[in-house]
């Protein structure tokens, strides 16, 4: 009989809670750890766990120190916090042989966190993820093919106050998947002026309208504060558009050599969703969809020096890092 997966969830608050529930659904034989320094969130994390079936033989344990994990583990989710991500790798890492891992995003808040988690990450020979997901949703596989004979040219996304600090770099990297380049450019001269405080305590978030390039494409990036409108996505080609609404599940695409406009629906998948086949695949062969660590460290790095740069003279002194989660 096949030994079990030893499977860690590092953080057990709303992202972690719903990988969590994923991994229950995983039709492999796991042992399952969470760790949280509360032990609030862990009741609510067993709870969650809870209100979905189980697929396979699982243990679960709740632990509220990283020491108390395994020495060897499969796979590691760290969905904690931006601002203690890389002290909570390194002593994952330490002394501990973790195979794969699947980090949360915003990843760090210090651009010098990048290249320490990178060396730590090739010290340990851990293959590392970020959870970017919308590359792996069926529309997004679907625009990367129909924009495929005529290139992206320009992407606006755009709504109400959707937290354009911690959820821009969603955007950055699907910008990047359906163009396939590189960013090499973002400007923060339509952000509006200050900050806002994040919903999530101690944290900070940014409005107005984010501006950059990636590949031959340019792209804006606009919340609107004091505004709960709806984010929609427009996607234009020299020849062929595309609007997509995700909250109505809608996308409305033209190519004019082809009859025009057709709509094609869709359900954007939950993360507790997406945790069960992500993992399988890591799990069985080695490998994701997702993006990359160093793939994703650089998506994240221009946007966070562009972003650390507008909140540095708001942050009492502090000009090394961006409060965003």
């Amino acid at each position: 009989m096949k030994p079990n997966y030893q499977i860690a969830v590092i953080g057990a608050g709303q992202l972690g809670s719903r990988h969590l529930q994923g991994l229950v659904r995983l039709g492999l034989p796991c042992e399952i750890h969470v760790v949280d320094p509360s032990q609030a969130s862990l009741d609510v994390a067993r709870q969650r766990a809870d209100e979905v079936p189980s697929a396979g033989p699982h243990s679960l344990h709740f632990h509220q120190q990283i020491e108390a994990l395994p020495a060897i583990l499969d796979h590691t989710v760290i969905a904690t916090a931006a601002d203690v991500r890389l002290s909570v790798l390194r002593a994952l890492l330490q002394g501990r042989t973790v195979r794969n891992i699947l980090l949360e995003k915003v990843l760090f808040q210090r651009q010098s966190d990048y290249s320490a988690a990178a060396e730590l990450l090739q010290q340990a020979g851990s293959r590392a993820w970020v959870n970017c997901p919308r590359r792996v949703f069926p529309i997004y596989e679907t625009l990367r093919t129909f924009f495929l004979d005529d290139p992206l040219l320009h992407v606006d996304v755009r709504g109400g106050n959707w937290g354009l600090g911690c959820n821009s770099i969603h955007f950055v990297d699907i910008i990047a998947y359906l163009t396939g380049g590189s960013v090499h450019s973002i400007s923060t001269v339509l952000l509006d002026e200050g900050l806002i405080d994040s919903k999530r305590t101690g944290f900070k978030e940014f409005t107005g309208t984010l501006l950059g390039r990636c590949g031959d494409a340019s792209f804006s990036l606009t919340a609107q504060r004091d505004s709960q409108a709806p984010l929609l996505l427009t996607l234009r080609g020299s020849r062929r558009s595309c609007f997509v609404d995700e909250s109505a599940g809608r996308a409305f695409l033209c190519d004019p050599s082809d009859g025009g406009w057709r709509t094609v629906e869709f359900k954007a998948p939950m993360l507790s969703e997406l945790a069960t086949s992500v993992t399988q695949r890591i799990l069985e062969d080695g490998s994701s969809a997702l993006t990359p660590y160093t793939q994703s460290a650089a998506y994240h790095l221009p946007l966070l020096q562009a972003l650390t740069g507008h909140a540095t003279p708001h942050l009492d002194g502090a000009n090394d890092i961006c409060p965003i989660t």
